[in-house]
């Protein structure tokens, strides 16, 4: 049971089901969704509470690893806000709320809090049906690059995933190696290097509702993406890795999932957030999205 603020749990594979009480009732604001969680939580800092029956979590920042509070609710919200904020100052972390989601911030007092747009943390939304078919002028680039893809790899294989299959799990870590040693190598100042880490932790969990898809060219895993099924149609992309060498491949992969998610039933794909990285936000921006809004809150004063 999640305990009342001020009082904080340690993130638990058992708070599934309580954490998804709260996030069930709003749109899938990545940050809050169970799987990311968990898997992100690599050093085990990550606490829970609830306040005015909303969810209070104290993360830590994905880049820095400073500490920070946010919460998910609309009850209350310039109570929460205030007593969320005082609390940072009480110890001594940076007076702000950060990864609000904008169905939290409704009804907030302006003059008494000062609201910014989050715009790195905006999780970018997708129709799958559009993805699914690239229709339309806007993604000639990306039928082109898929064109010269499948000739230069006439044998390539889509397949779904048993993501519980040890041998699976080690050629879907192998090729986490092989994208970040090449990431390093062209960017030393790379600053998702805890990816690695956290796709060791979303295996160690085995949690339901999640699946993945798999490019294979000569039974090699060559690029894959793995996916949580969420309420209101939606599907949210927790993790998703390819070898560059082969052009196209993202867009390949990427509309592959999309007619599978399609043909599952869903609409929509939460791809998360670009974290303010210029490649990472130029790639996401190319698949022609919509955005679920994130702000940081700190007093006014």
């Amino acid at each position: 049971m999640i305990p009342e603020f001020p009082n904080f749990k340690k993130l638990e594979l058992s708070d599934k089901e309580d954490v998804e009480k709260f996030t069930s009732k709003f749109p899938p604001y990545s940050d809050f969704d169970f799987v990311s969680m968990w898997s992100w939580d690599i050093k085990g800092e990550m606490r829970i509470s609830q306040l005015y029956t909303n969810l209070v979590v104290r993360f830590t920042d994905y880049l820095t690893g400073e500490p920070f509070y946010s919460f998910l609710g609309n009850n209350k919200v310039n109570e929460t806000a205030e007593i969320l904020l005082n609390s940072a100052v009480e110890e001594e972390i940076k007076p702000r709320l950060c990864l609000v989601p904008n169905d939290s911030i409704e009804g907030i007092m302006l003059n008494k809090f000062k609201v910014e747009e989050d715009l790195d943390n905006f999780d970018y939304i997708y129709d799958l049906n559009e993805i699914s078919r690239y229709t339309g002028n806007q993604f000639v680039k990306k039928r082109n690059k898929i064109v010269h893809f499948l000739k230069l790899l006439p044998g390539i294989k889509v397949e779904i995933l048993n993501i519980n299959n040890k041998s699976i799990k080690d050629n879907i870590l192998k090729l986490d190696e092989f994208w970040l040693k090449n990431k390093t190598q062209k960017d030393a100042n790379f600053k998702i290097k805890n990816e690695f880490l956290a796709t060791n932790r979303f295996f160690e969990s085995a949690i339901d509702n999640t699946f993945g898809v798999g490019i294979f060219v000569n039974k090699k895993l060559i690029g894959y993406s793995i996916l949580g099924l969420v309420a209101n149609n939606y599907a949210i992309s927790h993790f998703c890795k390819a070898d560059t060498q082969f052009i196209g491949i993202y867009d390949f992969l990427m509309r592959e999932t999309a007619k599978i998610l399609v043909d599952k039933g869903y609409l929509l794909l939460n791809y998360e957030q670009d974290l303010g990285l210029p490649g990472l936000r130029e790639n996401k921006k190319s698949f022609m999205s919509k955005y679920l809004r994130k702000f940081t809150v700190g007093f006014t004063h």
